[in-house]
């Protein structure tokens, strides 16, 4: 390996033993060579067999990978194991030697092989055993500590059956390897410690029956696989935490009867499984932390009877929030609750969505609170409301609540077309609202909360209140009545219009280009004799109420001359 490892990252000084390294020649010919800039992040070079070692804190050296990326086989072989992956490495700059240079399956790299094309397993087989044959361990069989191997290798895409037969710690191992699918049946018989094994792989869509019957610490184990669909009936019989174990696992829609007789802590365990309708009797004999284990199971509606009955702590704290409980469910958990007998230490228990307890569910938080217990069962408050509109006045009623104690009510939001005008409500309830007059249709949309010691609901509601302002809308025409001749008097009727009252009519009388409005005199208008045959008189009626529009209509008629009546007087006598 000595003519590819080198001192300096332009590759000119060949590295010695015991020295950092700078850059790593790239014997594919395609001048991907790797490099390290940051003299206390190099990796040192060593011999028998040659391999440069890395810290696991910040050594690694980087290349960069072309445009397009890398789609294909990745072989990697170190001082600890070797092995062939499928990978997609995008463009930009690549680590050698883990992920921050902290994750590494080894403390060295004998050498690694990145192709851009799947290998076939004769050739990565054929790899694998040069790597070996240069220096590298074959195998993970002797390997115990597993811890943070493939931590962020978020390019693997497929992952090899390797020998994990020895490991007892799988912490974080695969966290984080965000592009597997699914997972290979490797041994872990003999692992104890699974915290954040797979956590955050949330392109799993399944995984397999592993024998985990050693291992003790589960916690955050399945954390945030929100792809996986299922989980298996793996043994869990020895595991004492189990808290956060499939947090977010929301694709999740059952859920098996895995024995967890040892498990003491279940906090958060399935936070937010969103999917679940229905949890098995599984046993929590020995259970002592349940605070939001089921908290935003949002589909979660059946609980069986009996699931708390021997535990061992009292910690319930919003265990239950925000599910869809059935009456029977919640029943079941506050009876079971009362039957483990805990009077002492931590006693807190949170409920909210679903239905209300029923008188048996009610009984037991009685019996519950004399035990010092504080219930919280936000779905055991119910409240229904109503309103009515007569005229303008909205009345808001509570019809009915239930809750133990009885709760009280009060009106939390009242709006008027979105904007807040809760000031104006009157009355403890029932409240009135007055609506003001308005053009336009509104709506009044409102909300009252009942509570007491158990938490709280509400009832909303709206209604829809109709225009009581109209602009005016011309319903007769005016008029100018008469014979409209030099020196005649002629009548002259106002328009007439339905609207809002009250209602101003305003006429203007034009007699050619001149205003006569002021000429008007009882309803009556005399045409001057000095007016010119031909002219036009009109009258033009405006109603107005101040809601916009106004109404307008006009008439019009010809003046006649005395010649022109003449004529007209002479056609319909002698025709």
């Amino acid at each position: 390996m000595a003519t590819t490892v080198f001192t300096n990252t332009t590759r000119t000084i060949p590295a010695e033993v015991g020295q950092a390294v700078g850059g790593l020649a790239d014997l594919s010919g395609n001048d991907n060579h790797a490099a390290q800039a940051t003299a206390a992040a190099r990796p040192i070079y060593q011999t028998a067999p040659d391999r440069v070692t890395v810290d696991k804190v910040d050594d690694r050296l980087l290349v960069t990978v072309p445009t397009g990326g890398f789609t294909g086989t990745m072989v990697l072989g170190t001082d600890q194991g070797t092995a062939s992956y499928g990978v997609t490495i995008p463009a930009g700059v690549y680590d050698i030697g883990g992920r921050g240079g902290m994750s590494f399956p080894g403390n060295a790299i004998v050498g690694q092989l990145i192709r851009d094309g799947a290998l076939s397993a004769g050739d990565a087989a054929a790899t694998e055993a040069y790597f070996v044959a240069n220096g590298a361990t074959a195998s993970y069989g002797a390997v115990t500590n597993f811890s943070n191997f493939w931590r962020d290798w978020s390019e693997i895409t497929s992952f090899p059956l390797i020998d994990t037969s020895s490991g007892t710690n799988f912490s974080n191992a695969w966290r984080s390897c965000n592009s597997l699918t699914s997972f290979p049946l490797i041994d872990t018989s003999s692992g104890t410690n699974f915290s954040n094994a797979w956590r955050s792989c949330n392109s799993l869509t399944s995984f397999p029956l592993i024998d985990t019957s050693s291992g003790t610490s589960f916690y955050r184990a399945w954390f945030a696989c929100n792809s996986l669909t299922s989980f298996p009936l793996i043994d869990t019989s020895a595991g004492t935490s189990f808290s956060l174990a499939w947090y977010k696992c929301n694709s999740l829609t059952s859920f098996p009867l895995i024995d967890t007789s040892a498990g003491t802590s279940f906090n958060y365990a399935w936070y937010e499984c969103t999917s679940l309708t229905s949890f098995p009797l599984i046993d929590t004999s020995a259970g002592t932390n349940f605070s939001l284990a089921w908290q935003n199971c949002t589909s979660l509606t059946t609980i069986p009877a009996g699931l708390f009955d021997n535990v061992q702590g009292g910690d319930f704290t919003d265990a239950f929030t925000n599910t869809a409980l059935t009456q029977t469910s919640i029943d079941n958990i506050l009876v079971s609750l009362v039957a483990s007998g805990i009077s002492a230490g931590t006693r807190v228990f949170g409920q909210s969505g679903g239905s209300a307890p029923s008188a048996a569910g009610e009984a037991a938080i009685d019996t519950l609170r004399s035990r010092g217990w504080t219930v919280t069962v936000t779905g055991g408050i119910a409240i229904t409301a109503s309103d009515s509109l007569s005229g303008r006045t909205l009345t808001i009623t509570v019809d009915s609540t239930t809750g133990n104690p009885a709760p009280t009510t009060a009106l939390t939001t009242l709006t008027l077309d979105g904007v807040d005008v809760l000031g104006d409500a009157t009355g403890t309830g029932p409240w009135s609202y007055e609506v003001p007059d308005s053009e336009d249709s509104q709506t009044v949309a409102w909300t009252v909360a009942a509570s007491n010691a158990e938490g709280s609901n509400t009832a909303s509601g709206s209604e829809a209140v109709a225009a009581n302002l109209f602009a005016p809308t011309i319903t007769a025409a005016p008029q100018i009545t008469g014979i409209p001749t030099q020196g005649a008097t002629v009548g002259i009727v106002s328009a007439t219009a339905s609207g809002t009252q009250p209602i101003t009519i305003t006429d203007t009388l034009a007699l050619g280009s001149g205003d006569v409005t002021g000429d008007i005199s009882s309803g009556q208008y005399t045409i001057p004799l000095t007016a010119t045959g031909g002219q036009t008189l009109m009258l033009t009626s405006v109603a107005s109420n101040g809601i916009s529009p106004d109404a307008q209509d006009s008439v019009s008629v010809t003046v006649y001359s005395e010649a022109q009546f003449y004529s007209y007087r002479t056609e319909q006598i002698d025709p």
